[in-house]
This record gives structure tokens, C-alpha cells and sequence, in this order.
């Protein structure tokens, strides 16, 4: 189907009146091309929607709307955002005889951040801080869906809700109880989609194992050992979860999706992997001309979409998971991507890493030099 342009619809549009009428005055501002310019614009917009269409029906290049529309045929569904909950910590600076009522709905949030934006956060139910006590945990949910809310430690500070008897909150260590998660991307969706087709075997391939762990909310990528890692019959997946290892949590959901498909004869075990962290030194030879404060920038962001910590579907690079290596020349591409590079050396890692089976990659510090710029 070839989607025609306004300029080719117009040209063929007066082309073919002079042609039919012998009219000539097609200058901007006449009668008969202002006509024309109208619904030739009209047909560009039939066009264009037309091409939409043809796009959203396949599920290679399907988007949003369509794409949940798509992936229904397979019986998949959109895995939904999820608000982030944990515990706080609220404290006072010396005990006293008297009982401190900390209010359900209480609001805690983050400082500003460089962009202005604070993360809410609210108590599920209500607390006491006791008579004698310095603390009290409290529940708190965050405002909205997201994985923006799995803040570090310490990094909730502020209370909006003003509590007689309260001087300070925080948030401890592990302090998350459920892991805040954004919507399924049409990338992760799209992938599901194809991989249930592996489903309907008789058998569990590792596209299935792959496929059954993802389908559980939080998961972020998968795994799986299958040349019999604890003997005959054996199967084991890996998995990680949004914000790093899966919890216990994670791991037993994605075990009872697995039992629930898993062949008869199988024994397939979810574990979380070892993370192998792995600190990236780059040297960089821009060409003259460009910003080097946003190559930069840009140099770490795609790295980060390299290493799974953000997901950018726009960008044509694959990112690592359980048990993928890191090659070096693949690291150059995803630098030589960014505008204005010239060159690329990698200092660290100075080769290849092999990543075992059981192994995650993770992105450990990026450490960029730029150097002189090139005329070429």
C-alpha cells in the first residue's frame, strides 16, 4: 500500500484538473487551488489514517489501545501499575509519659527533587506511638502507581501532616513491603505476546518458563537453566524484579504460575539470581561542534536502557537480564549511538564478562572521560 503526501495528492489533484478544464491559474491564493488544497488535505488525512491502521494491526508494530486489543486474541492482558507500600518510622526525640496518635491518611514525602517533584505518601491505618516509646512503625501506601515511589532509604523526611509529639520520619532499610511497579510497556507486552505462542507446545520450552514468569506483576526479566541443573527433569528459572532481586514474595508467586503450567514430569524451581556488578569506564572522542555535557548525559541514560535499570522501546538497544553477557563491542554500539560521538574506548570491562546461568548483570559506577574533540 503506498500512503501518498499532501504535496503528491495536490500535484496529481491540479495535474489532472488543467488536464480535464485546460484551467492554468494554480497560484496560491485562486479559487480553484484553494479548493484543491482543501480536499487534498482531507485525502492526506485519509491517508494517514489508513496507514495507522494498517500499523496497528499487527502486532509487531501495534501500540497502546491496539495492542491490548492484539494481545487479547493470545489471552494476555496489560499488567497493570502498582503503587509502592513499606513502613516509616516515626520518631521523637526524648520519651515521654504520654501516648502520640499518628491519624490514618497522614501524608510523609520526599524532599524536591531537581525537577520539583515530591513523592506522597500516605499511612494506611492509624498508629500510636506509645507512652515511654521513642518510635512506631506505621504502614504507608504512596500516592500514585509507579516505580518512582521505591525510594531510598532515609529519603522519605517530611511530614505534611502536623503531629503534636512527632519530630521526625524516615524510612529504614528494606523498607518496601510491596515494590512499586509502572504499567506494562507495549515492548514487555509485545514480547509476552510472542512468547505464549510457546505456550501451546506439549512440553515447557524455555520460552514458556520465560513467558509464565513474566505474566507475575513485578517481574522484570527471566532466565531459564534447562540442561538439567539438579539432575534429570530439572528446570531452573531466574528471575529479577522491578527494583532488583525478587523478595520471597515475588519468588512464590512466580513458582505457583509455574507449577500451574508446568509439565507433569518437570521439576522447575524460581530462584533469584547472584548480581554481578559490573562498573563501566568509557573514554569518548566527540566530534567538534557538539554539547559534551549532553552526550554525556545521553551516554549514561542509554547505558542505563543497556543494563535494564529504565526502558526507553524507542531505542533499538536490547538490554541485559539473567544469565546475558557483556561484551564490550556492545557497549561501544550503545555509546556510538549517542550524537556526536566519534570514537569509543572501553577501559572497563577490559573484556568480555561471562555471566553464569544463576547471574545477574548489574550496572555498577560509569565513570566517562571525555577527550579532545575530533575535526573529522
Amino acid at each position: 500500500m503506498k500512503i501518498k503526501t499532501y504535496p503528491e495528492i495536490m500535484n496529481e489533484m491540479l495535474t489532472a484538473i488543467g488536464e480535464k478544464t485546460g484551467l492554468t491559474n494554480f497560484n496560491v491564493g485562486s479559487v480553484i487551488r484553494t479548493t484543491t488544497e482543501v480536499f487534498a488535505e482531507v485525502v492526506a488525512e485519509l491517508y494517514a489514517f489508513g496507514a495507522e491502521m494498517l500499523k496497528q494491526g499487527f502486532l509487531d508494530t501495534a501500540t497502546a489501545f491496539w495492542l491490548d486489543r492484539k494481545a487479547k486474541e493470545y489471552g494476555l492482558t496489560r499488567k497493570p501499575a502498582v503503587k509502592a507500600e513499606g513502613i516509616v518510622v516515626y520518631s521523637r526525640k526524648t520519651a515521654k509519659d504520654t501516648n502520640v496518635p499518628i491519624p490514618a491518611s497522614s501524608i510523609v514525602t520526599t524532599p524536591k527533587d531537581q525537577s520539583g517533584t515530591e513523592y506522597r505518601y500516605f499511612t494506611d491505618v492509624a498508629v500510636v506511638l506509645q507512652a515511654g516509646e521513642l518510635s512506631v512503625e506505621a504502614p504507608v501506601i504512596a500516592e500514585a502507581a509507579g516505580s518512582a515511589y521505591n525510594v531510598g532509604p532515609g529519603s522519605i523526611s517530611k511530614m505534611k501532616t502536623f503531629i503534636t509529639g512527632i519530630d521526625a520520619v524516615t524510612n529504614p532499610e528494606e523498607w518496601l513491603t510491596v515494590v512499586g511497579v509502572d504499567e506494562e510497556s507495549d515492548a514487555a507486552l509485545r514480547q509476552r505476546c510472542f512468547l505464549a505462542w510457546e505456550e501451546l507446545s506439549q512440553g515447557g520450552t524455555a520460552a514458556a518458563y520465560i513467558s509464565w514468569a513474566l505474566s507475575v506483576s513485578g517481574v522484570k526479566s527471566a532466565f531459564v537453566d534447562d540442561t538439567l541443573p539438579r539432575g534429570e527433569g530439572t528446570v531452573d528459572v531466574y528471575i529479577m524484579g522491578e527494583a532488583g532481586p525478587p523478595d520471597p514474595a515475588l519468588i512464590e508467586a512466580v513458582q505457583a504460575v509455574v507449577d500451574d503450567n508446568r509439565p507433569i514430569t518437570a521439576d522447575a524451581l524460581v530462584l533469584a539470581p547472584e548480581t554481578v556488578t559490573v562498573p563501566v569506564t568509557l573514554g569518548v572522542t566527540p566530534r567538534a561542534g557538539y554539547d559534551t555535557t549532553t552526550m554525556d548525559t545521553e551516554i549514561r541514560r542509554r547505558l542505563s536502557v543497556f543494563f535494564g535499570d529504565i526502558d526507553d522501546p524507542d531505542l533499538p538497544i536490547t538490554p541485559l537480564g539473567v544469565g546475558k553477557d557483556v561484551v564490550v563491542s556492545q557497549i561501544v554500539a550503545v555509546a556510538m549511538g549517542v550524537p556526536g560521538v566519534y570514537a569509543v574506548d572501553v577501559d572497563a570491562p577490559a573484556d568480555d564478562l561471562v555471566i553464569d546461568a544463576n547471574q545477574f548483570p548489574e550496572q555498577g559506577l560509569v565513570t566517562i572521560n571525555i577527550e579532545a574533540p575530533s575535526n573529522e
